[in-house]
């Protein structure tokens, strides 16, 4: 991952209109390519040329069409400008992927979730070897003026902008206006132009709550996340659970439902408070792989038997083996493949355009069941 630093700069902010913005290149004829020749081609002025490749308004009003096929002409001639802003906007699909995470995230960067996409978006892009920008933006900031932009969009270098975390309004417009990808990963964004991709947490809450049910559980206790979190991603599975548990006729107990942030060290105080109480969950259900892993190892400790006493099932952001002493049955939400997801609807919108609408992406979810589940016992 690199993050471009803020001294990084792309051209002249004092440039012309009808200023050069690169040096002569051959054609194949031999000939040189010069903006001058783009616009003769092109039948615009150097001056909107100018304007358009920059992305500064020079007062010169150019139709999206007229956009299109300056762009066009660019790429038929091989004019290559040597200022990076101008090179990405006349070939987005060179242009860098930038992975936007809400400073209101847990952990942020250090977040599981963001560390594993990160990594699965790296292992994705095409072009290898590859590298993306991890950059933090606050929810709630204007962002109307252009120095104020997360760097990678500041100096233009950017033309795939990936959120986690609610999306920035004003962010999402600058991108728009820019017709380049926005996607909103790991839960749904409703705002115009934007797509989101996200896990079906639907059918991953019926699956955990199901499997429980399956095997007699009535009374099931859930471990969340920090109460009041900001995370739109835990806010999106709390609801899907609700819903769940109430086709299934269960009823969640509040006193049932834990909160903390989703470590090993919630899984254990979960578990203690459990333990102080006359009635206890029979199964439990928790956020995380990390919680999961502490409930199941501080209930050894105290002789509760996993499954035989208790019975743990957790979501999980792949579908390899999760650090534990009993192999933990799970609900993959594949991050993988939301990772490859957004890889692809990036390029493809690129090539074919952005959508005016909100518009999103399902990833399917499935269960792995292991032996940290089972029967209740009798």
């Amino acid at each position: 991952m690199s993050v471009p630093s803020e001294g990084l700069t792309n051209g002249d902010a004092g440039e012309e209109p009808n200023r050069e913005a690169s040096p002569p290149r051959s054609d194949v004829t031999g000939k040189t390519v010069t903006m001058a020749a783009v616009a003769r081609v092109a039948g615009v002025s150097q001056g909107a040329i100018s304007s358009l490749l920059n992305d500064r308004d020079y007062g010169i009003r150019v139709s999206p069409k007229t956009r299109e096929r300056v762009f066009k002409t660019c790429k038929d001639l091989g004019y290559v400008p040597n200022d990076l802003r101008a090179f990405v906007r006349i070939y987005p699909e060179l242009g860098e992927t930038c992975l936007l995470v809400s400073d209101r995230i847990s952990g942020r960067i250090a977040n599981p979730f963001v560390a594993w996409l990160a990594a699965s978006l790296m292992a994705h892009i095409p072009r290898q070897p590859s590298s993306i920008s991890v950059i933090l933006y606050d929810e709630t900031l204007d962002y109307g003026a252009a120095a104020t932009l997360p760097s990678p969009l500041h100096h233009g270098t950017a033309s795939k902008i990936l959120f986690v975390g609610a999306g920035n309004e004003s962010i999402c417009r600058v991108v728009h206006e820019r017709r380049l990808p926005t996607l909103v990963l790991g839960h749904t964004h409703p705002m115009p132009g934007v797509t989101s991709i996200a896990p079906d947490h639907h059918a991953a809450a019926r699956l955990a709550l199901a499997h429980f049910v399956q095997h007699g559980h009535r009374q099931i206790g859930i471990v969340g996340g920090p109460f009041g979190s900001h995370d739109p991603r835990l806010a999106e599975m709390s609801v899907a659970i609700g819903d769940a548990a109430a086709q299934l006729g269960l009823t969640i107990r509040p006193d049932d439902v834990f909160s903390g942030d989703l470590n090993f060290e919630t899984g254990i105080a979960a578990i203690e408070q459990m333990r102080a109480r006359p009635s206890r969950p029979t199964a439990l259900l928790c956020l995380s792989a990390s919680v999961a892993a502490g409930a199941i190892a501080v209930a050894h400790s105290h002789g509760v038997r996993v499954p035989g006493h208790l019975s743990v099932v957790t979501f999980a952001d792949h579908a390899g083996p999760i650090e534990s002493s009993v192999p933990i049955t799970a609900v993959v939400l594949p991050v993988d493949e939301i990772a490859s997801a957004a890889v692809r609807e990036a390029d493809r919108q690129i090539r074919e355009g952005i959508p005016a609408d909100a518009a999103k992406i399902t990833v399917g979810v499935r269960l792995i069941e292991r032996s940290s589940s089972g029967p209740v016992a009798r």
